[in-house]
């Protein structure tokens, strides 16, 4: 194995080493870091409310403490009301007794009832594994177990009692932790980010504090959206259920809002509780079915108006990222991993967006196209597969436009089948084939020109030098039938004495030579020197379809000592010039503005 092989071989196992460390020391570290996290999203989500109070002359100090005692008040209050609540439920589930075993009775009656021969069929089966084998009595008394009983010391009273206490004590001693960290993390505010700016930048503050900033932004933007949507979901639950008769309707609405922040379970949750205590508390279906239909109607109007209302781009992660990370912090953390899955999701996202390192982080999860839509057509043509390949543009015309689709799909395309055939990549065969895919998909989107508008103006459209050039042009032309505008484009197999003379004979007023860059470029000025000498009067329009670069402005600067009279570098903008002087406007949706046109 060669120094280069090593090299590519190191960068991916040192990523995924360093993967498994860091979740190892997250796993069993998580006493240590899940308070600081719970820390950390709870001061981005209070950050905006301290800032405010701040504004209002209450100083940091001020602000921090009224912030935390109202938020913690808040949760305090919630507490002591669901506490309250549970209790009282608690206290009346044996009136409910009665009701459910005849409930349960109903079900059972009847020789051939389902849910009977179920139940008789798994105590049949547990009955036969837990019989003992045949023995004789001496033998089973032989081989009974003796009992032992372990007597506790007479000093194990503070154990038990730790026993009894510590599942207790931890959760209040956690929550403690965290207030304190809330309140160091929301007093230190700017010096804190300052301060990890500066370890972590390296010489590279300006993207680390954008990085910062960003997350920030983005966390806090979807932690208050995801509290909305959760309070707005456990108030339409809450009060539907009290209307329907449910007992404890105000706890139900606060669990559901509680277990909501569980991603994809929590809801089905929250909705169990009420179900099973309406089947026990009425003697009528229609509750139960009322309860399962308020549910599924809160998840749905949830989920298809509220939550895409209030988060927008929030988190601008995928869905399928989502899940992962949801799977990934569960195995990692319990339950508290997966309320934090999101967030926490959040930064490595931002993370990977602005670290190099991590670019692959963005990647993955990100919400944008993995690959731009020149490239998946570009992939699509080598496969010869014309359906996906049709399929891209109509789908980037629909989401789009037209023009859009050319400029931004088809165009990338030409330019890297060209790249790779000048590179040896590409065979002059497969060039051909995907030229020929791309001029079937062309010709079958092609739509009646608006003849309304139709211009008697005489439009050429010249290829410089290939067929991508003469496909380029054939787009420019559809676009300007599209406003009514009619052009004539030449083919690329004709020399360019013959693509000359064939315009000086059909004498237009408006000449296009369609170029790729780079090859095509100093054949374009050369044709743009012969055209210009022989139609001095004409206006020679040069179609260099690249980006908008200082590159393209150095090639735009020759051709214009060429004799052209405007270089433009996309479709849209083509089209636009040219329909302007032949004193024609786009259709809308074009979203390019139309140029005055020239005085004659």
């Amino acid at each position: 194995m060669n120094l280069a092989d090593r090299k590519s071989l190191t960068g991916p196992l040192l990523v995924v080493a360093l993967f498994l460390l860091t979740a190892a020391t997250l796993r069993y570290a998580q006493d240590f870091f899940i308070p600081l996290v719970l820390a950390g999203l709870l001061s981005f989500l209070l950050s905006p409310l301290v800032r405010r109070l701040e504004r209002w002359r209450l100083g940091r100090v001020g602000a921090v403490l009224v912030t935390t005692a109202l938020a913690f008040v808040l949760i305090g209050g919630l507490a002591y009301l669901v506490t309250s609540q549970f209790l009282d439920l608690a206290g009346s589930l044996p009136k409910y007794r009665n009701n459910l075993i005849a409930r349960v009775s109903a079900l059972k009656t009847g020789e051939n009832n389902p849910l009977r021969l179920a139940v008789q069929t798994i105590g049949d089966v547990t009955a036969a594994m837990n019989k003992p084998e045949d023995a004789t009595p001496a033998v089973a008394e032989k081989n009974r177990p003796m009992r032992v009983e372990v007597i506790p010391p007479a000093d194990g009273s503070i154990q038990m009692l730790m026993g009894v206490l510590w599942p207790v004590v931890e959760p209040l001693g956690n929550t403690a932790v965290v207030i304190v960290i809330v309140i160091f993390m929301l007093l230190a505010g700017a010096d804190l980010r300052d301060r990890l700016i500066h370890l972590v930048g390296h010489g590279r503050v300006r993207v680390t504090t954008q990085a910062f900033d960003e997350a920030g932004h983005r966390i806090s933007r979807y932690l208050l959206a995801q509290l909305l949507v959760n309070a707005s979901f456990g108030l339409a639950i809450g009060v539907g259920l009290y209307f329907i008769g449910i007992p404890n309707a105000v706890f139900w609405g606060l669990l559901a809002l509680a277990l909501r922040f569980l991603p994809y379970i929590g809801p089905w949750l929250a909705a169990a509780f009420p179900i099973a205590l309406s089947i026990a508390a009425f003697e009528s279906w229609n509750q139960p079915l009322l309860t399962i239909g308020l549910f599924v109607v809160c998840e749905l109007v949830s989920n298809n108006v509220i939550e895409p209302w209030l988060y927008g781009t929030s988190t601008e992660i995928s869905p399928l990222a989502v899940i992962v990370s949801a799977l990934f912090w569960t195995w990692l953390w319990g339950g508290v991993g997966l309320v934090l899955a999101t967030p926490l999701t959040v930064c490595l996202a931002v993370a990977g967006k602005y670290l190099p390192a991590l670019s692959f982080l963005d990647l993955l999860m990100g919400d944008k196209p993995s690959i731009s839509p020149g490239d998946r057509l570009y992939q699509r043509l080598l496969a010869q597969n014309e359906d996906e390949a049709s399929d891209i543009i109509e789908q980037h015309t629909r989401e789009h436009t037209a023009p859009a689709a050319f400029d931004e799909a088809v165009l990338p395309a030409l330019r890297s089948i060209e790249d790779d055939f000048r590179a040896g990549v590409l065979s002059d065969t497969a060039r051909t084939d995907a030229f020929q895919i791309l001029r079937q998909i062309l010709a079958d989107l092609a739509v009646p020109p608006a003849e309304s508008l139709t211009t008697t103006t005489p439009i050429l459209c010249i290829p410089a030098s290939h067929e991508g050039d003469e496909l380029a042009a054939l787009m420019l032309a559809q676009m300007l039938a599209a406003s009514g505008v009619t052009a004539t484009v030449l083919s690329s197999k004709l020399l360019a004495s013959e693509s000359v003379e064939q315009a000086v004979a059909l004498a237009p007023a408006i000449v296009c030579i369609s170029s790729l860059p780079p090859v095509s470029t100093i054949a374009a000025r050369a044709l743009c020197k012969r055209l210009r000498d022989r139609l001095p009067s004409a206006r020679i329009i040069i179609g260099l379809w690249q980006p908008d670069d200082d590159e393209f402005a150095t090639r735009r600067e020759r051709l214009t000592k060429a004799g052209a009279t405007e270089t433009l570098p996309d479709l849209r903008r083509a089209a636009a010039d040219i329909a302007a002087f032949a004193n024609c406007t786009l259709p809308p949706g074009t979203d390019i503005p139309t140029p005055a046109p020239e005085a004659p």
